[in-house]
């Protein structure tokens, strides 16, 4: 489903509800188990209902960040042992701090024994029972594809690199050499209900004059959505995908506006988060740039031109991870286990703690808590010769969090370059607060697992 113009995957937001209700029910358990009095249920149930809410959202706040909602990586149940393990020791630490500041929220330690082990036993459970049931397709939904073969086999290639596809091709049809039927409107309905199918997908190359509409229409009046490649590929990978990328579709699809009070109310996000997190991380950049001094004397800082909003330069801040002559043969990508990078600096690129000053970038206005990392000129020139869509990112300032930094490793190519475009022109595309908001939650768990860092 579709939420202020994000693509949700129903399947895990449907687990998530569950799950949520899963934690309520829990927390109940164990307090009526200690302290409640059955014989008033109505009122004990609603006396201590803030209580319950506030374990719920801890404990499902660390899910999210965690990315225990994260598709690609909750296909293997050890996976999904481990971050469930780790969410519920960092929910538990965020319960006591929220604890600490409401005591009056009176959650007893004597319940939370019994409704944390009773909560991660029955969603253990449920992800197992999930993860049953996509296995045997009983949650994805079936495709009628219909199009050009190299479009097809795409679609299809799509599905495979997907950790649990949500869907899955039971018919494909090829254009060339679909044969007339003048006077039967009903053949491709009658294809779709034989297949079982529940969508079709139009995968054309050029759909000039090819199509059978009278036959996609009647689908379509008798409830089978009929979608666009494009706009399927936005929708179920989140990405937009550059190779069969047309400027047609970009230019009669939804997305690419920001209104005004959408950019104020950005604005002012960023300035709280950045003034708050400048306060909040003082301490342990103090830390952080007196162990870069003190490993090999150089300076703290490193600055950097980068390409902001609008194409206009700017200086980017971060604290020094590599050597002081990093780039003495030339500016270049950082690569797996880059020589160039210092000890201090390995540890600091793991955890993002060299990214903290650019904070300051951030309340200068000249980048945004979310938004396109910023690239340099000299790669910015040499990228654009091959992505020629490359210059949209400037549409929006640059972030210290992404969409393509969360779905996509570091990039050390233009391949990987290119794939990184492909999510930044989904968020580019589809931007609002709310999938902000969705980034940074999810952004703990780039640091934790250490997507990406080189």
């Amino acid at each position: 489903m579709r939420i202020f113009r994000h693509h949700i995957d129903l399947r895990l937001l449907t687990l998530g509800l569950i799950e949520a209700g899963v934690l309520l029910a829990c927390f109940y358990i164990g307090y009526f188990a200690r302290y409640a009095d059955p014989n008033i249920l109505s009122s004990e149930l609603k006396a201590h209902l803030p209580s319950a809410l506030t374990y719920t959202c801890a404990l499902m706040a660390s899910f999210v960040a965690l990315g225990l909602y994260e598709r690609a990586a909750i296909g293997d149940m050890a996976v999904v042992a481990i971050r469930t393990l780790t969410a519920f020791a960092s929910g538990f630490l965020l319960l006591t701090v929220v604890l600490y500041l409401l005591p009056e929220l009176k959650i007893w330690r004597s319940g939370l024994i019994i409704a944390m082990p009773a909560s991660l036993a029955l969603i253990l459970l449920l992800r197992r029972l999930f993860l049953w049931l996509v296995d045997r397709d009983a949650l994805g939904r079936k495709l009628l594809v219909l199009g050009d073969p190299a479009a097809i086999a795409d679609l299809e290639g799509c599905r495979r690199r997907l950790g649990l596809a949500p869907f899955r091709t039971v018919c494909t049809i090829e254009l060339d050499g679909l044969p007339e039927r003048p006077n039967d409107e009903s053949w491709l309905l009658d294809t779709c209900r034989a297949a079982g199918a529940e969508e079709i997908v139009v995968a054309a190359v050029d759909r000039r004059g090819r199509l059978p509409m009278q036959a996609l229409l009647r689908c379509r009046l008798a409830g089978i959505p009929v979608c666009d490649y494009h706009d399927f590929c936005e929708r179920e990978t989140g990405r937009v995908d550059l190779e069969r990328l047309q400027p047609g579709w970009l230019v009669f699809s939804d997305g690419f506006g920001q209104r005004k009070l959408d950019a104020v109310a950005k604005r002012l996000f960023d300035i709280v988060l950045a003034a708050l997190g400048l306060v909040l991380t003082a301490p342990l950049l103090l830390l952080a740039a007196l162990a870069v001094k003190l490993e090999d004397g150089g300076p703290v800082l490193f600055r950097q031109e980068r390409v902001g909003r609008n194409g206009v330069p700017f200086r980017i801040l971060k604290l020094r991870s590599m050597r002081s002559d990093a780039e003495r043969d030339g500016p270049r990508y950082a690569a797996i286990g880059d020589p160039r990078v210092t000890r201090v600096g390995r540890l600091l690129r793991r955890t993002r703690i060299d990214e903290l000053p650019q904070l300051v970038n951030v309340l200068k206005g000249e980048m945004s808590f979310v938004g396109p990392r910023p690239e340099r000129p000299v790669f910015i020139q040499q990228i654009s010769e091959i992505l020629p869509y490359f210059p949209v990112r400037h549409q929006l300032r640059p972030g210290l969090a992404g969409w393509a930094q969360l779905n996509h490793p570091y990039a050390a190519d233009i391949a990987d370059t290119r794939a990184k475009l492909e999510y930044d022109m989904y968020y580019i595309k589809n931007w609002s607060l709310f999938l902000d908001i969705v980034i940074l939650a999810q952004t703990l768990r780039v640091v934790v697992w250490g997507n990406g860092a080189r």
